[in-house]
């Protein structure tokens, strides 16, 4: 319906193209009418886009009335059409489907799409660009290499960036214009924190970067100085941006993961928050041992002790310690995990709720025992590990994902101790509880308890059968839920 442009078109001035005795643009106009978007509303979400990036959009209600008509937009402006009512809609529309030309859509050197290289950002402006850009790129590219690649020559420079970074943060002066909202940033990443705990970073990350892009990236490009009020709202920033690379991480894109957490890290140096900084390094800690990069996973866990400063926190100093357990687990160094959880332990009987961070809250001795239970169960130290499985479960205040993971953490250290039955029954009653569940590493969890099963019980019924629940299972969540995750 919308060809490449041949003698019927005529050039406008504004930079788009008329098209002369062609039908209006059904595929835009049945794609506002579901995401009930007027002329007016689509104009104001793409000219905020535009500004989020960087960039000043001209388009207005009768803008879109020309594009309803059968003119082409600009490359920018149709990418952003397609953003808003993507977000609108709750699910990815690209330019080609709302019946813009590729030609118009998807060339354009002002409009081109790319995750910013991985590095510590130098200052406050650069993170928050970098920022814009990565969750553009996030919300607009279904799959991408970049997405789902870790990026292992950085890791030392965004440690040694991080730890000599002597910005300060100097109390000064109100700034004009509205105050930052710190306070609804905080709120609405716990709520979805808890919905991420319950469901999956497939639920939430769509969500958080809705607001991140509507509600925050405004007040981060808007920040100047380092009064009180923006120190806080950096903090909350980092917070939110934190939670992003939870969510992407637990969605299988591992490289806006690692994005998100290197960017974070500039926000927490700019707020003076040392707590999320090392909170920021051992998320990296975590995933890079997930990803097998198990000594990158011991250094970022004890760069993250290291850069804690004056403000102590016992419970979260026992995390940062949890982190370095399960890597060396990793490494098959029972001794030194050993004597690390042993420390761990020792500081979460003396923490304080008074010095902790709100954030912190999740993390009791469940949580503590949880981590054990993953130490144990790589150093295939059976007994320890349903030792510490069985108490890293709360009947009642469990979350649905974390006990999908410590149920296969267990079935995994009962196989270790030679019981398949236990094994199996354990694997398939999580498989079944986690309903709807959208986690790529659970799913992987799944994964590997299969692999490890012996070559001998392969075509054990109670094997043949759970694997076809596995199978079933998966096959059940793919679609258009679960279009974004690497799995």
């Amino acid at each position: 319906m919308h060809g490449g442009c041949t003698r019927e078109c005529t050039p406008n001035t504004s930079g788009a193209v008329r098209r002369v005795g062609k039908e209006p643009n059904r595929a835009l106009a049945g794609a506002m009418a579901q995401a009930r978007a007027s002329n007016h509303g689509l104009a104001k979400r793409v000219r905020e886009l535009a500004q989020i990036d960087g960039q000043r959009s001209a388009t207005d209600h009768a803008a879109i009335g020309r594009y309803l008509a059968g003119m082409q937009p600009k490359p920018h402006t149709a990418r952003y059409i397609a953003v808003a009512l993507s977000e609108r809609l709750g699910r990815r529309v690209t330019p080609a489907d709302l019946g813009f030309t590729p030609a118009q859509a998807d060339t354009g050197s002002s409009g081109a799409l790319a995750l910013p290289a991985l590095a510590y950002p130098a200052d406050l402006p650069a993170a928050a660009e970098n920022l814009g850009r990565l969750a553009r790129f996030d919300i607009e590219v279904g799959s991408a290499p970049e997405l789902s690649r870790w990026d292992g020559d950085a890791t030392a420079s965004v440690i040694t960036g991080y730890l000599f970074d002597r910005t300060g943060a100097v109390a000064g002066a109100s700034d004009d214009g509205p105050p930052p909202d710190a306070a609804a940033i905080r709120a609405t990443t716990a709520t979805l924190m808890q919905l991420d705990f319950q469901l999956g970073g497939g639920h939430t990350r769509e969500l958080l970067l809705f607001f991140f892009r509507n509600r925050v990236l405004p007040q981060l490009a808007a920040a100047r100085g380092r009064t009180e009020q923006y120190r806080d709202l950096l903090s909350a920033a980092a917070e939110l941006t934190q939670m992003l690379g939870w969510s992407a991480y637990d969605s299988g894109r591992h490289g806006a993961a690692q994005q998100y957490f290197v960017q974070g890290l500039r926000l927490a140096r700019e707020a003076d928050d040392n707590l999320m900084g090392a909170r920021l390094l051992s998320n990296l800690s975590h995933q890079a041992n997930y990803l097998g990069r198990f000594r990158e996973a011991v250094e970022l866990a004890r760069a993250a002790q290291a850069t804690t400063g004056p403000r102590k926190s016992a419970t979260v100093s026992a995390l940062l310690l949890a982190m370095e357990a399960r890597a060396l687990a990793s490494l098959g160094d029972s001794t030194a995990c050993a004597a690390v959880l042993t420390q761990a332990e020792a500081l979460f009987d003396r923490r304080r709720a008074d010095e902790d961070p709100p954030w912190i809250g999740y993390f009791d001795h469940v949580e503590l025992a949880g981590e054990a239970a993953h130490c144990y169960r790589d150093l295939r130290r059976s007994s320890e590990t349903e030792q510490f499985a069985a108490m890293a479960v709360d009947p009642i205040l469990t979350p649905p994902r974390t006990l999908a993971f410590i149920n296969m953490v267990s079935a995994v250290g009962a196989l270790h101790a030679g019981n398949l039955d236990q094994a199996v029954a354990v694997a398939r009653s999580s498989i079944e509880l986690a309903g709807a569940i959208r986690s790529s590493r659970w799913r992987n969890y799944v994964r590997e308890f299969l692999r490890a099963i012996p070559e001998a019980h392969a075509t054990d019924p109670r094997v043949v059968d759970l694997r076809t629940v596995v199978t079933q299972r998966f096959q059940e969540a793919k679609g258009p839920a679960v279009r974004t995750s690497s799995i």
